[in-house]
């Protein structure tokens, strides 16, 4: 008997950031009964671990780990491949290297959403890696789309938003304030549409109750997975 293609999402980064994946799987899968649900495997990586690595700039290891994490997925009937950390899309050519399976790159999914309504220009919200290394910029302008940037200040209170409070499960309503005050800004400047470019600023601010254009990465990512699988399942 054939293998039912599987979605494989390499997760733990963190542990909400999965959770807003395999929400966003369920409520986004359209199958033949009320109670379907996506064909769906994750393989958790420890965020503690990742996160030292981070800081201690050590990013091959990073693309290891999550090498070995898609290897797992790939073993245990995976066909299709995310990577479920905008940030750790560092790795991606590192990941996408260690397995035979198409692997999806955000990047590439907040362009096309961004091109779709006609957008040319995309502000970015996410770590500061995401921010100030030029990897994640530089995969968005590969697919037509261009990129704006917050400042030095704004881009260390994401970060901050991020790791002290949006990771632990912590959700305040003065950090969404700031994360629309931030966001606007780059609309100002002009961008067309702002990128909710880390997993977690969903539980923030999402696509219908912003006041301006929001491209949240996570839905992007989960409903081009998705797509990906069923043309395999066909």
């Amino acid at each position: 008997m054939a293998r039912t293609p599987r979605v494989g999402l390499i997760g733990g980064m963190s542990w909400e950031a999965t959770a807003c994946y395999y929400r966003y799987f369920n409520q986004f899968f359209e199958g033949p009964s009320p109670w379907s649900q996506p064909p769906v495997i994750i393989d958790s990586v420890d965020m503690a671990e990742i996160v030292a690595l981070q800081q201690g700039d050590a990013w091959h290891v990073t693309g290891e780990i999550l090498s070995d994490a898609a290897r797992r997925l790939v073993a245990g009937g995976a066909s299709v491949l995310g990577i479920g950390a905008n940030t750790m899309h560092r790795n991606f050519d590192q990941v996408r290297a260690a397995v035979t399976c198409p692997v999806i790159d955000v990047r590439a999914c907040v362009a096309d959403e961004v091109a779709s309504f006609g957008g040319g220009r995309v502000g970015l919200l996410g770590t500061k890696y995401v921010i100030e290394r030029d990897f994640y910029s530089a995969g968005v302008e590969a697919h037509g789309v261009g990129v704006l940037v917050p400042d030095a200040a704004a881009t260390a209170e994401l970060q901050r938003i991020i790791y002290d409070e949006l990771t632990q499960g912590v959700v305040r309503d003065e950090s969404r304030t700031t994360l629309i005050e931030i966001g606007a800004t780059l609309m100002a400047r002009g961008a067309d549409a702002v990128g909710l470019c880390c997993t977690e600023f969903g539980l923030l601010v999402g696509e219908d109750d912003a006041p301006f254009a929001v491209v949240d990465s996570t839905k992007a990512h989960v409903r081009a997975l998705l797509r990906v699988q069923g043309e395999q399942s066909e």
